[in-house]
């Protein structure tokens, strides 16, 4: 009943019988003031309730790592799939970074562009890497000795030399370096391969599929025996 007054009180009108208006004033029994009625939140906090000290901000969460300055002074990037850290540059970079006073969040945004710079860099050079075996491919297509009409035999007879001669670790260089489009890798592999034709023997005959001694091939002015 006696809550029930005071809010009564709070908001009764002059002269309805509660006091003459001198009175309106004072503070009600048991000390609670109208404001703190009419608005709670305001309210002093309960017994045994902690309050904080005036001008103090209350407690927070505990704070993002990304915002801390790492005291070891070791930073972990998270890179793009596909590119490694240079761990010597990490090494000899991350003294430098802690020095600075960079955050964790820092450093990475920092290691981020740079590998998006690199990414580009990459990017552009592949293609400009591939624009130039493709102007070696068109200017032997149009060597004289090479290309013209003659292209199609040309690459048949280097590839012969090539898989006749060559080893797997060759192939596989040439194949991935991109040297194997070049105008004169190509014009030396087809006259290789025209030589070796040259100096192969024709079917039939005499002596056809005779074996040969092995010292007529060390010293062909030896004739065979036999």
């Amino acid at each position: 009943m006696l809550d029930r007054w005071m809010v009564g009180a709070a908001f009764a009108p002059e002269g309805d019988g509660m006091g003459d208006g001198g009175d309106a004033g004072a503070a009600p029994v048991g000390g609670v003031q109208p404001e703190s009625l009419m608005f709670p939140s305001e309210a002093a906090p309960a017994e045994g309730e902690a309050s904080s000290p005036e001008g103090e901000a209350p407690e927070t969460d505990a704070p993002n790592p990304a915002d801390e300055v790492p005291e070891d002074g070791r930073y972990d990037f998270d890179l793009p799939e596909g590119m490694a850290m240079d761990e010597k540059l990490a090494e000899a970079m991350q003294p430098v970074l802690k020095d600075i006073g960079l955050t964790r969040g820092q450093a990475q945004a920092l290691a981020g562009a740079l590998a998006a710079h690199r990414q580009a860099e990459a990017s552009a050079g592949a293609h400009e890497w591939a624009d130039i075996q493709t102007g070696w491919i068109a200017s032997a297509k149009k060597d004289q000795e090479i290309g013209g009409a003659r292209w199609d035999a040309s690459v048949a007879t280097a590839q012969g030399a090539l898989a006749r001669f060559g080893t797997p670790g060759l192939r596989t260089f040439l194949t991935e370096s991109g040297g194997g489009n070049h105008p004169e890798v190509i014009r030396f592999m087809a006259r290789v391969g025209s030589a070796i034709a040259e100096d192969r023997p024709e079917s039939g005959g005499a002596g056809a599929g005779r074996p040969v001694d092995a010292a007529h091939l060390l010293f062909p002015s030896d004739k065979p025996k036999g």
